[in-house]
């Protein structure tokens, strides 16, 4: 089954109007199971004009997608090793995934009920009280904006420092880089990638339901990869269960709780994706 989407002119329109027509409130909306993806759009006063050319399948596997598991663990690493060592790592992520549940538990139930392509300011829109709603929908609206922006250039940054590390990985010499890149070379890397991804999103879009699933593939073998290669590549050996589940080292100067607290970025930035899938 399809994710229905809506135009989001159509959204402007709405929220122009200050408050919704109690008609489209209170319309009955369809079960998806019925096969009325049109008819639940018209019961929220909208014409489907978006195609719908992604399965479930796909729609369910882009958030892991989006969340990246193997850049998302490779890139923010750091955070933790230097926060709590391996209880801020493996608790860390237990108590963030818990947290994330919850979130992605609330977003769906409210998609399900309001599933349009303005995603969670439309939603904001029509779940506040009718003194608040613009200002709501508004808030939230350009807060995901602006969380976009910086999430985008956030990664597309990360990834450089992941490209050329890689590359590093081969070396002259012991100690001695491939790549010995400058602050220039870098950023001219980082310019490459964002407009290579901006490319892709705005010429290539026939093509991006393939990419997407692509990338699943791709996700998942990164993710196997990494743990093979850990495992047994590890130079200098191997810790039993006891270390890996109940030692905490910080070594960030902090107070330990706040160390901690730390350490969670790295699990909270692999996750923070999920609620851009409703959008």
């Amino acid at each position: 089954m399809h994710v229905p989407q809506a135009s989001d002119s159509k959204h402007h329109e709405m929220l122009q109007e200050g408050n919704m027509d109690p008609k489209l409130e209170q319309a009955p909306r369809p079960s998806i199971s019925d096969g009325a993806e049109d008819q639940i759009l018209e019961s929220l006063g909208y014409k489907a004009e978006l195609a719908r050319n992604r399965s479930a399948l796909q729609v369910a596997f882009m958030s892991f997608v989006l969340a990246a598991i193997p850049y998302g663990l490779a890139t923010t690493l750091n955070y933790p090793l230097v926060g709590g060592g391996p209880v801020n790592i493996i608790w860390g992520w237990v108590l963030v995934s818990a947290i994330i549940l919850c979130v992605a538990s609330s977003l769906a139930e409210i998609t399900s009920v309001y599933p349009t392509a303005g995603g969670v300011y439309y939603q904001a829109f029509m779940l506040a009280s009718a003194r608040w709603r613009r200002i709501a929908s508004w808030t939230c609206g350009w807060l995901y904006v602006v969380g976009n922006i910086a999430i985008t250039l956030s990664v597309n940054f990360g990834t450089t420092l992941f490209l050329v590390s890689c590359i590093n990985v081969f070396e002259k010499e012991p100690g001695v880089p491939v790549f010995d890149a400058s602050n220039w070379e870098t950023y001219l890397i980082f310019l490459a990638i964002t407009i290579l991804c901006n490319a892709t999103s705005a010429l290539g879009n026939r093509w991006l339901p393939w990419l997407d699933t692509a990338a699943i593939f791709v996700t998942f073998g990164g993710v196997i990869a990494i743990m093979i290669s850990v495992l047994v590549i590890a130079k200098h050996g191997r810790h039993n269960a006891k270390y890996v589940f109940t030692h905490f080292e910080s070594h960030s100067g902090w107070p330990d709780g706040w160390s901690f607290c730390v350490g969670l970025l790295h699990a909270g930035y692999a996750t923070s994706s999920t609620g851009m899938v409703i959008s």
